[in-house]
């Protein structure tokens, strides 16, 4: 395959399926031409057989028949022929014999007599001898009449067929007093002029029931596969592709029929144009390798300035940017030649410029991220003390959206300009929209909060934009080189002193490894925390609810926890927040409700008829198709929608307030229970609570873990439940952790409790043996 992917080879390829097609076309073309001439040889040496032999047979009737008329007028004849002077005669019919070489001439007289038979034959020497046939004076085989041209013209006499003709002698006007014919002999002889004229072997043949007769044949006398070969042609018709055969009936002759045949060996007779046909082969053959070495030459020689071509580019590749490209070609390559020159200059320009793109940042002109690896990597070899200041802008994205990117492009290099002047012995560099670096080579700990704060009053300096005044500030993250630390661990540790400073809202905050732990803890659990939800690695525990009018646990509230392979049981407060972040909050609320409904199931197979209660965020209320899930899943899992309470926190509805009033409304239409979670702790107002469609509130703990201790708790949950009944909804207290604060609720019509005091959240099994053990139930 790498073969074929050069270009010599498919030239080379072209070439030959071109040959191959030219000469593959060429031969079935000469070979179509050397049929059709061959049935056209065919068909025209039959034609001229027929035509030949027709024209020789009806020349000899003409002839005898023309002839015998002739004698017949004449009157010496007549007269010797009237005298009976019968030696005469025969002297006389002799002589009108030898002027047409006739082989038999005979004479019948009135009364159906032959009265005179000459037979011609050659001695050994091929001297004519004439003598009696063996019918003188005898009866006439045939029976004469004035309609004697009615008589065959074929005449068998001794084994030997003669073509005859007769004509009437007359007397005294109209009165036939004789007749007298003429014939030649159908033999050998006439057999090899046809043979000479056609160029085929001829003869002819008596056909019998029982009995054939070779009457005259060319050449030499009949093999007995050419005897049978004209029997079955044509007695019976068959023909042999292996010979050119023609035959012609001429009529009957004693009751046997006379055939004129004509034949030869198909390849005998085709022998030249066979031969023409395997010299045009043995040509095409011939010009074969002949054309498979040109066409070689010619894809060497298109080739070769390539190759000359492919020598220098990868001379130029290895950065001889400076040598010139020439090929001793066509123009064409040379200009081809001339351009890769060309090229090179270009590379050279556009190689310095890709280099200094790829080095520093388009807009500042300041060394990139690229450039700061490659500066720093050295010093850190050399074991240099390294520092590295991540600078962040501050309300670079309020400038952005208020001014516009042009004016925030502007303030950019501005800050770009005032970096360079900080310290001449600092790299300066940025590394995205809003953050730079300062690289410092050496640089001591002990001073450098020093030049942080001289850092900030050079950046804070007023800075005018078309009459408009900034005031520019940054945030800091330091981090100083140890052993062992490369320049992406610098950069990140950088950042996540940056990141604690932001938190903390510090000026700067110099890298130090305690800040950094929880930071590592939390980005590795962002990457498991999709594997946990997809393996199962949760967990639901239940807290009870306890309904402080009945005095009954009718109610759960389902929270979920993260029992992770190395590090045991995680709390919600950590990967919540992840999950929210991440935006894979959807995927965990929705394995919570599932698994909801399957406890569900479990209890009541266990005769426990239990509600659960289940915390959805503000992420899931932005997905409008959440809803419809809820409702369709319930269905799906045949679980009612009494059995299942969602609780969202007031957060969660300030952040998008219509959206979520629709999406809890169509909940609510559905049948679902909506309670307020942590109720007293968030941003809604009493107006925003009155639109919200939903059951309960719960009170959040804080108001009521130190309720008996705490008179302003006791003035907010009494109003609270005041304005809850008022409202129409039932109220659940949260953080109930003694016996008092439950009867103290309980007096004050709160519907339902939930605490330590009954009961801390507990995973299933552990929860269905303190049920069996509770006294509320």
């Amino acid at each position: 395959m790498v073969l074929f992917k050069r270009l010599q080879t498919r030239i080379f390829a072209f070439f030959v399926l071109v040959i191959i097609a030219v000469l593959t076309l060429s031969f079935w073309l000469s070979y179509q031409s050397n049929q059709r001439l061959e049935h056209q040889y065919v068909a025209n040496q039959l034609e001229v057989a027929s035509l030949v032999f027709e024209s020789q047979y009806d020349n000899r009737n003409y002839y005898l028949a023309a002839f015998a008329s002739t004698a017949a007028k004449d009157f010496a004849l007549k007269d010797i022929f009237i005298d009976g002077d019968n030696r005469s005669f025969l002297v006389a019919l002799n002589n009108h014999r030898g002027r047409i070489n006739a082989s038999l001439a005979m004479a019948v007289s009135g009364d159906g007599k032959v009265i005179g038979q000459l037979v011609a034959s050659q001695d050994e020497l091929g001297q004519d001898v004439v003598a009696l046939g063996s019918e003188q004076h005898t009866p006439f085989r045939y029976k004469l009449d004035t309609e004697f041209d009615q008589i065959s013209p074929f005449y068998l006499l001794d084994n030997k067929l003669y073509q005859i003709k007769f004509s009437p002698l007359t007397s005294g006007g109209d009165s036939v007093i004789g007749w007298v014919g003429f014939g030649f002999l159908i033999g050998d002889s006439l057999a090899n002029s046809l043979q000479k004229l056609t160029g085929l072997n001829s003869g002819f043949m008596l056909l019998d029931k029982d009995q054939i007769t070779s009457v005259g044949h060319s050449g030499f006398p009949l093999e007995r596969h050419e005897t049978q070969l004209m029997t079955q042609y044509i007695v019976e018709g068959q023909a042999d592709s292996d010979f050119i055969l023609w035959k012609q009936f001429l009529g009957q002759v004693d009751n046997k029929s006379l055939h004129a045949y004509m034949y030869k060996s198909r390849s005998d007779l085709l022998a030249s144009i066979e031969s023409q046909w395997l010299q045009q082969v043995a040509v095409l053959l011939l010009m074969l390798p002949v054309s498979l070495l040109l066409a070689f030459w010619i894809s060497g020689s298109i080739t070769r300035p390539i190759k000359q071509l492919i020598e220098q580019a990868r001379f130029i590749a290895k950065g001889n940017y400076h040598s010139h490209v020439s090929v001793d070609s066509s123009v064409e390559l040379q200009q081809l030649a001339n351009e890769f020159t060309s090229m090179q200059q270009a590379i050279v320009t556009r190689e310095k410029s890709i280099e200094h793109q790829a080095f520093h940042d388009p807009l500042t002109n300041l060394a990139n991220r690229n450039q700061l690896q490659r500066v720093c990597e050295p010093w850190l070899i050399a074991g240099a003390n390294m520092a590295i200041c991540l600078i962040n802008i501050r309300r670079m994205t309020e400038v952005n959206v208020t001014l516009g990117h042009a004016v925030g492009d502007e303030v950019i290099k501005e800050v770009a300009k005032r970096l360079c002047h900080i310290n001449p012995n600092a790299l300066a560099c940025r590394l995205s929209g809003d953050e730079f670096v300062l690289a410092f080579k050496e640089c001591e700990q002990s001073s450098f909060e020093a030049f942080l704060a001289m850092l900030q009053a050079k950046i804070s300096q007023e800075y005018h934009y078309q009459d408009i005044l900034l005031h520019l500030q940054f945030t800091a993250g330091v981090s100083f080189h140890r052993h062992g630390v490369d320049i992406v661990t610098l950069l990140r540790q950088a950042d996540t002193a940056l990141q604690h400073a932001k938190m903390n809202k510090r000026d700067y905050q110099i890298y130090d490894a305690n800040i950094d732990k929880n930071s590592i803890e939390r980005f590795q659990l962002i990457n498991e925390l999709k594997l946990a939800i997809e393996q199962n690695q949760l967990v639901l525990y239940y807290q009870p609810k306890l309904n402080l009018v009945k005095q009954k646990i009718t109610h759960v509230e389902a929270l979920v926890r993260w029992v992770h392979p190395s590090r045991g049981i995680i709390p919600p407060d950590t990967f919540i927040p992840i999950a929210e972040k991440t935006m894979q909050m959807d995927a965990l609320t929705r394995w919570v409700i599932t698994e909801a409904m399957a406890q569900y199931h479990r209890w009541q197979a266990q005769g426990i008829d239990m509600c659960i209660a289940v915390n959805i965020s503000a992420e899931n209320l932005k997905d409008e198709q959440f809803c419809y899930w809820v409702i369709d899943t319930l269905a799906q899992q045949n679980v009612p929608v009494s059995a299942m309470t969602l609780e969202i926190t007031e957060d969660a509805v300030v952040s998008d307030p219509e959206l979520a009033i629709k999406q809890l409304t169509l909940l609510r239409q559905n049948g679902l229970t909506l309670s307020i979670d942590d109720y007293g702790t968030g941003y809604s107002s009493l107006a925003q609570l009155k639109q919200l469609p939903v059951d309960e509130l719960k009170i959040d703990k804080s108001f009521v873990q130190k309720l008996l201790q705490t008179e302003a708790d006791q003035i907010i949950v009494q109003s609270t439940l005041q304005l809850a009944h008022n409202l129409g909804l039932k109220v659940v207290a949260e953080g109930i952790e003694d016996k008092e604060t439950l009867q103290w609720l309980t007096e004050r019509d709160c519907e339902m409790g939930q605490g330590f005091y009954l009961s801390r959240p507990l995973p299933e099994q552990q929860f269905n043996d303190w049920l069996s053990q509770s006294t509320y139930v």
